[in-house]
């Protein structure tokens, strides 16, 4: 891609260095194709989205290897897909700095997860690579990238849980996993979903949390249909964050509201 990303440790502190390498070719070959030569490279704006996100959620402590393998494994992408982060990145970005002002535990965001945990046996899903730190994986035979995204929830809409020890200080979350196809056809792919506090965040009923499981897939989907023209300032990536993160607002809104309406007829 022409790129050197280079992480190194000095003074027990990350640096990223990124290196631009100029390629040389035939004076043929750049006359033929001088406009794919430009669509690959980043730009200077990309370039420092890059090393902000290092910056804001690579190096923060601790320090945790999954973390600097996902963001590794990132780098490795081909550099349309690395746009396609970019943009989700720089999407999130700008939400966290409208809210500045609310607590990151009480606002609702979507975050791309770069630490890999254990996961519940869900969705006839396994990991490509058990034995991979990386979060994110990219099968080059198939033109393909999973990764997961994190969606914290909405704290004014979630209903109340009764949590025990340390998990009634955390926010309730939902980890989607999902598989990201480019080339001629870009698709996303709904992979699994889990839910934080005991793998079901706040919706305590196994039909409800079903239910809203469904609806997330409906919404992956709605990604692929629509129209790839007059959104590539947006990406893929980002559609499918926006989606789902609207999707689950609503799901939040009707258990609430279930919830109020189950309370309102209890004798």
């Amino acid at each position: 891609s022409g790129y050197v990303f280079a992480v190194s440790v000095q003074r027990v502190q990350l640096h990223l260095q990124v290196l631009n390498v100029k390629r040389f070719h035939h004076q043929q070959q750049q006359q033929q194709a001088p406009q794919s030569s430009a669509q690959g490279e980043l730009t200077p704006s990309e370039i420092h989205e890059i090393c902000d996100y290092f910056s804001r959620c690579v190096v923060c402590e601790p320090y945790d290897a999954s973390r600097i393998a996902s963001f590794i494994m990132l780098l490795t992408l081909p550099i349309s897909v690395i746009q396609e982060f970019v943009k989700l990145i720089t999407w999130n970005k700008s939400l966290s700095e409208a809210h500045g002002d609310i607590a990151a535990a009480e606002r609702a965001r979507a975050e791309l997860c770069l630490e890999k945990h254990p996961r519940s046996v869900s969705d006839d899903y396994t990991e490509p690579s058990l034995l991979s730190k990386s979060n994110i994986q990219h099968d080059r035979a198939n033109n393909s990238v999973d990764f997961t995204l994190t969606f914290v929830l909405d704290h004014n809409l979630t209903p109340h849980v009764r949590t025990s020890g340390g998990a009634a200080w955390l926010p309730f979350c939902v980890s989607l996993r999902l598989r990201y196809t480019f080339g001629d056809t870009s698709h996303i792919a709904y992979l699994a979903m889990d839910g934080s506090h005991g793998g079901r965040s706040c919706w305590l009923q196994h039909e409800d949390w079903e239910r809203c499981k469904q609806s997330v897939v409906k919404a992956v989907k709605m990604v692929n249909g629509s129209p790839a023209g007059g959104e590539t300032s947006r990406g893929r990536l980002q559609m499918v964050a926006e989606m789902v993160q609207k999707q689950l607002q609503l799901c939040l809104v009707h258990l609430r509201d279930g919830s109020l309406s189950a309370g309102s007829t209890r004798p």
